[in-house]
């Protein structure tokens, strides 16, 4: 159905609505027991510009109520810190960044990323809304302002840091309901020849494959090549390099330099775009087919949970992610199906899971003589996770929701 909403970003296109997954509340609002009552929920529907054909949700909710408080650790994740190091490995060899580089981080979390940098550079700076994680950066020396960044906040930064020459926003510019200000941002606050280096995840191989889970509040927008290419133009940014990375099951990390500067794109830019283009990226009909893969998808994981649950009683979940929220929620998976979450992140172990309710527990709680099976909700650290469940536990059975449904037994 065609929405009376208009696009956030283009603002010429009607948004058309391809995917309902339901009343959710905020995925990475974990709660201790006295706060399920008043939790609230709102509706997640996803859709696209009839115009710029960008992949968003038709509804936001207030960013100050989403990241105010924020329990999802950069840290928490193994898988993740190794993936930050090489970023930071990247950085410091793509740019040649010496002591007197500057960098500054949007969305820089608990400083993990930074605290990399830092052996290459005395000069960085984050920027998080997050007071609790702004507190967690200061105990590792990472400088970090706890705003959100934008084209008023950022007047206070350069007056009081100057100019940057590389700034570096992973997986925060989908999050920004008003991502042309931010972008914008970005422009006044890049020295000459600096360089936007952004990560998020890629609608192509993640949302239209039917891998639903990126879709959450925080995550107003799923970007293409072809959608970023004019949402940047609008801020007076070009994209000059593209790759493909692993990363939320498929992610494009991007480098942009300021449109004034008049540099041609690589290859790598071209490519990607004739790719999409031959994929039916431009054609409504991709978008169109997505609700009933994710259908398929809810009716067949839902009877695997039922199959492996008859045979052992409650399963146990594996990671805590907002992924892995946006899957119990719109699966109706709860706690008569998964008697707990073990998770890494300290911050979220004691609390419930949004939504559905379950424990989070550490992984101290997986008993090696347990026969219990398993649901892997952090799947996209699938190996790893794997690794550390084989050292707790001697043999069972895990359920792979993505990229291809399943069933692995181990021991």
């Amino acid at each position: 159905m065609t929405s009376t909403f208009k696009c956030k970003v283009c603002t010429t296109g009607k948004l058309k609505r391809f995917l309902e997954l339901g009343n959710i509340p905020p995925v990475n609002a974990f709660l201790d027991e006295r706060e399920i009552s008043a939790e609230k929920s709102y509706p997640l529907n996803l859709c696209y510009c009839t115009s710029c054909l960008l992949v968003q949700l038709e509804e936001i909710v207030d960013p100050n109520e989403l990241f105010s408080n924020y329990l999802h650790l950069s840290s928490s994740s193994p898988g993740n810190v190794n993936h930050l190091s090489k970023v930071a490995d990247i950085l410091y060899s793509r740019f040649k960044i010496d002591r007197n580089t500057k960098i500054l981080e949007i969305g820089s979390n608990d400083g993990t990323l930074l605290s990399f940098l830092k052996k290459h550079t005395d000069n960085v700076l984050g920027v998080d809304p997050a007071k609790n994680l702004v507190e967690l950066s200061a105990k590792i020396n990472v400088e970090t302002l706890p705003v959100f960044f934008n084209t008023s906040t950022v007047n206070d930064i350069i007056n009081d840091k100057g100019k940057f020459d590389i700034v570096v926003a992973l997986n925060v510019i989908p999050h920004t309901p008003d991502v042309v200000d931010l972008l914008k941002g970005v422009k006044k606050i890049l020295k000459p020849m600096g360089t936007l280096v952004m990560e998020g995840a890629y609608a192509l191989e993640t949302i239209l494959q039917g891998e639903f889970d990126t879709i959450y509040h925080e995550h107003v927008y799923s970007f293409s090549l072809h959608s970023l290419i004019s949402t940047f133009q609008l801020a007076g940014l070009k994209i000059v390099d593209v790759e493909k990375i692993p990363t939320q099951g498929g992610s494009l990390r991007i480098f942009s330099k300021l449109e004034e500067e008049n540099l041609s794109s690589s290859p790598s830019v071209l490519k990607l775009l004739k790719e999409e283009e031959i994929a039916g990226l431009n054609d409504s009909k991709i978008h169109d087919s997505v609700d009933f893969k994710v259908r398929i998808f809810k009716d067949n994981f839902r009877n695997i949970i039922n199959e492996e649950k008859n045979k052992t009683g409650k399963l146990i979940g594996l990671g805590a992610p907002a992924r892995g929220v946006v899957i119990l929620n719109y699966c109706g998976i709860g706690k008569n199906d998964i008697d707990f979450i073990v998770d890494d992140t300290i911050l979220k172990q004691g609390r419930f899971t949004p939504g559905v309710h379950i424990p989070v527990k550490s992984w101290e709680a997986i008993r090696p003589d347990n026969r219990q099976n398993f649901v892997l909700l952090s799947w996209n650290y699938k190996d790893s996770i794997l690794q550390k469940l084989k050292s707790v536990a001697s043999s069972g059975k895990v359920i792979v929701p993505f990229p291809s449904l399943g069933v692995e037994s181990f021991g």
